[in-house]
């Protein structure tokens, strides 16, 4: 009985880390991109930012199989599998808003429906609830990528939901 407890504890506090890491390089990320004329070369930015999220959305799902797979070896619960998998997407959503918020500040006009000379918490609010919309494949239209950057990074979130949740929860049962 502790050691399953012990063990939803660990769970936790490392993906509380990963988190916090995600964070820190998003606020770097983003210190760096103001600090750097990010209007001046929006495209190398923006690269850098799709490649930023192409490395998150990799590692993110490598490591939730990773430690899928752990739990799935250690005969943990399916409350287990769905901490892990509330906390992945968590982690996923607040992600993908952040690389909405340096898309709107690399470009000015990537969405319909979010005001820019807003304060930067009210448009990440803004974003989180886009991204929300976003991993929940709802889409009301009310926010709108018109930009391709903004576009392909909606897609990136959409396939990340996609994988997320059926090929995890398929790979937990599967393996039950």
């Amino acid at each position: 009985m502790t050691t399953k407890i012990l063990s939803k504890i660990k769970l936790v506090v490392n993906l509380t880390k990963e988190f916090i890491f995600l964070i820190v390089l998003f606020a770097f990320f983003f210190v760096v991109m103001s600090f750097w004329d990010h209007l001046e070369y929006p495209n190398l930015w923006a690269s850098a930012l799709v490649v930023f999220s192409i490395t998150k959305i990799y590692l993110l799902v490598f490591h939730t199989f990773k430690k899928l797979d752990t739990l799935i070896e250690n005969d943990h619960s399916f409350n287990h599998m769905l901490l892990l998998l509330g906390a992945i997407i968590t982690i996923l959503v607040v992600s993908f808003a952040l690389d909405y918020l340096c898309v709107s500040e690399i470009y000015t006009d990537a969405f319909l429906g979010v005001q820019n000379n807003i304060p930067l918490l009210s448009r990440f609010s803004n974003f989180l609830y886009f991204s929300i919309v976003t991993f929940t494949t709802v889409g009301y239209g009310d926010i709108t990528p018109i930009n391709p950057v903004a576009k392909l990074i909606s897609v990136f979130e959409m396939m990340s939901a996609f994988v997320v949740i059926v090929f995890v929860i398929s790979k937990y049962f599967r393996n039950k």
